[in-house]
């Protein structure tokens, strides 16, 4: 018997960026990871045969993996591939704003041109400002940049497997549109790889495929989302969540989708970021499940007999010989997701290994133990020098030389130990402190919950009613893609990211797919970002504007001062659509106020002076939240930018006519429309989203939060 089997679990995952029925997908780290670590940790294993592993493919990665491979592509994709000459000031901007979303020490600075640039790149924001630093860059820098960004995403088996790459690498800058090409036709031919891949592996039985509910929802929270108060005992929580329909749903779709893609079908599940409870042990039990794993830290807060030892296998009381828990050793596998990299490779997994070694000697001496070393397989090598490869390599050879140890799949590591614990009660836990904090509990992650509870309240009753079986489809793809864990990890700026917003629009993207499929309409609410929006500090910007105006609503500004007072937002604290458009500017600013008689005013100014009136003919939304309440202004200019039709739609009111509204676009557009009618009271605080409907499409503008002035607004008088 061998003292004792190394498991490694690397979970492959990504969200799903891809609205349904849509080609393109928001952001690209499906491709970019598949290019690097997907590739990389099914060929090293044609290194080491005697080394076999346990890959957890999340069926909505999988679901992308192949789109890709049909021809599917993204935003990012779609800039690299345009000629240099083809590209607009907006597709330049992008180029610069995104092209370096890469680990800078081991990726950007690995390729001196790229990391010439990207110091050119800073320099010149500092200079000219993140909205204009575009302008400091020539056609020759912006291709060399289509190619960098990508060459630096490529891992150790794709410049192992290509020399092409090695040879554009060693080129290092004055790339030509050829050079694009070769990397986006060597991006494809892995794509088309991959699956394949780790299809072979599993069936020659080198890989053990486990899987994760289909969309990577945070099954406990999912089933009641009250489960988080057994970590989390004075949290403030959502309103309750209970969706265990949903959850058996997401379990049992992705053990099938796994099966037809892969070829096998699963037999154990690591639950996404490791979170269970006693209640999701019992469905996933209930399905057939031989195993399912998470952190040892939620073994040691569960009620057992017995010593924690996260070294064997555990059972749930009363239903032994079901279902096996294995619980990963935390510190091991957080030293290769976290420390391993900034050490040289033979060090650490010298380390690596004298530590399992010590740890083999734990226990009774009755032998057969299993290490569970479980971490996200895709996100810790962009930190290691050359992808990871030389640690990779040296880990598995030492392993595979190493007496007493043997590197099994989860299911062989568990039919090595002839001993079990007995588990009474798990709490409710995951793989970060052993709770949920990072998922719920704060004030944006508890809306989101709301806002995905309400949505599928809505949903329900339709559902159930008998809806059309393919719109019905639709309508669960949607929400359950929604159910996903990664909206909630991002949202309120817990971690760091620059697309904190796109993964906003992405979520609520979701939601209103699911209300479309079934033709519900869609509540107003779902405009609005869940993220709380950050004060600008370039602008001069007043949370409460004083006054009060009394500006003649005409399209004109007929005096410096008639808008003296009012807050001003320029196009950098408006500016919500991100990624997509970063450089169109219709709107240079947007200013409002409210009168003596209790109106709100809004003025927009146009970025450039036009020739006919602006924003016409257009339309202009208006939505104004208190709370959770929500009131919908909506008006449409004709094509002399004079009020054709001005209506109200919100959630407790149909649409109807609003005679009190005044509007009007000439050089400016200027309006004016009692507050009692949008649902303001002096003193209320409340948050306002414009979005402008123009010929081009809509244009989102970003939340303004304010208080609505009391007495107007005046300011005190001097004394």
């Amino acid at each position: 018997m061998i003292p004792l089997s190394i498991a490694f679990l690397w979970h492959m995952h990504q969200p799903v960026y891809r609205l349904r029925g849509e080609r393109a997908c928001f952001m690209p780290w499906v491709r970019l990871h598949a290019i690097r670590s997907y590739y990389d940790l099914a060929r090293i294993l044609d290194e080491f045969p005697e080394v076999r592993v346990t890959v957890n493919l999340v069926p909505a990665l999988l679901d992308q993996l192949r789109a890709y491979e049909e021809g599917a592509t993204d935003r990012f994709r779609e800039v690299a591939a345009t000629p240099v000459e083809d590209l607009d000031e907006s597709g330049q901007a992008f180029l610069l704003d995104h092209f370096f979303s890469a680990q800078k020490e081991q990726m950007i600075d690995a390729l001196p041109r790229f990391s010439g640039l990207y110091e050119r790149r800073e320099q010149a924001r500092r200079l000219r400002g993140p909205a204009e630093a575009w302008r400091e860059f020539s056609p020759a820098d912006y291709r060399d940049l289509q190619v960098l960004f990508d060459l630096s995403w490529f891992g150790f088996a794709a410049r192992q497997d290509f020399p092409e790459l090695r040879a554009l690498a060693h080129q290092g800058r004055a790339y030509t549109a050829a050079d694009v090409r070769t990397v986006h036709d060597i991006e494809r031919e892995i794509l088309r790889r991959i699956v394949p891949l780790y299809r072979a592996a599993a069936a020659r039985g080198q890989i053990e495929v486990a899987t994760t509910p289909w969309a990577h929802p945070i099954l406990p929270i999912l089933i009641d989302s009250d489960s988080a108060r057994e970590a989390m005992p004075e949290a403030r929580l959502p309103p309750r969540l209970r969706a265990p329909e949903d959850a058996r749903a997401q379990v049992e779709e992705a053990l099938g989708d796994v099966e037809r893609v892969i070829g096998i079908r699963p037999r154990g599940l690591w639950p996404a970021e490791g979170s269970i409870s006693h209640p999701a042990v019992e469905l996933l039990s209930d399905l057939g499940l031989a195993w399912a794993a998470s952190d040892e830290g939620v073994l040691a807060a569960s009620d057992r007999t017995g010593a924690t030892d996260p070294y064997l296998p555990w059972e749930l009381a009363g239903r032994e010989g079901r279902l096996a828990l294995v619980f990963r050793d935390h510190d091991l596998s957080d030293r290769i997701g976290f420390t391993y990299s900034f050490r040289p490779p033979a060090e650490a997994a010298a380390d690596f290994v004298s530590v399992a070694r010590e740890r083999a000697g734990l226990g009774d001496g009755a032998g057969g133990r299993m290490l569970l070393i479980a971490l996200d397989g895709e996100n810790p090598w962009e930190n290691f020098p050359r992808a990871g490869g030389d640690f990779l390599r040296t880990l598995y050879g030492r392993l595979s030389t190493s007496p007493g140890i043997a590197c099994r799949t989860v299911s062989e590591s568990i039919a090595g130990c002839p001993r079990r614990g007995t588990l009474r009660r798990i709490r409710a836990g995951s793989w970060i402190r052993a709770d949920f904090s990072t998922w719920i509990g704060g004030p944006e992650k508890n809306r989101a919950w709301a806002v995905l509870a309400g949505a599928r309240e809505d949903l329900l009753p339709a559902l159930r009613r008998g809806a059309d079986p393919a719109a019905g489809r639709a309508a669960w793809e949607s929400l359950r893609a929604a159910e996903g864990s990664d909206w909630f990890w991002w949202l309120d700026g817990q971690f760091t990211t620059l697309y904190r917003a796109q993964f906003d629009q992405i979520f609520r993207g979701h939601l209103r797919q699911a209300y479309e499929a079934i033709g519900l309409p869609v509540p107003e609410l779902l405009d609005w970002p869940i993220p709380a929006m950050p004060r600008p500090v370039d602008e001069e910007a007043l949370v409460e504007p004083w006054g009060p105006l009394q500006p003649s609503i005409d399209g004109y500004e007929n005096d410096f001062f008639e808008w003296h007072g009012a807050v001003r937002l320029g196009w950098a604290s408006l500016d919500d659509s991100g990624a997509m458009q970063r450089a169109r500017r219709p709107v240079a600013a947007l200013r409002f106020a409210f009168s003596e008689a209790g109106e709100f005013l809004l003025r927009l100014d146009p970025e450039s002076p036009a020739g006919r009136p602006a924003f016409s003919p257009c339309g202009v939304d208006l939505s104004f939240r208190v709370g959770e309440r929500v009131r919908l202004l909506q008006i449409d200019l004709d094509r002399d930018g004079n009020l054709g039709r001005a209506r109200m739609a919100s959630d407790e009111e149909g649409p109807g006519g609003v005679p009190e509204v005044r509007a009007v676009a000439r050089k400016i557009l200027e309006l004016a429309v009692p507050i009692r009618t949008i649902g303001l009271t002096p003193g209320l605080r409340a948050g306002l989203l414009v979005r402008l409907r123009c010929p081009e499409g809509e244009l989102p503008l970003r939340e303004i939060d304010f208080r609505v002035p009391v007495d107007g607004g005046r300011r005190p008088e001097s004394p």
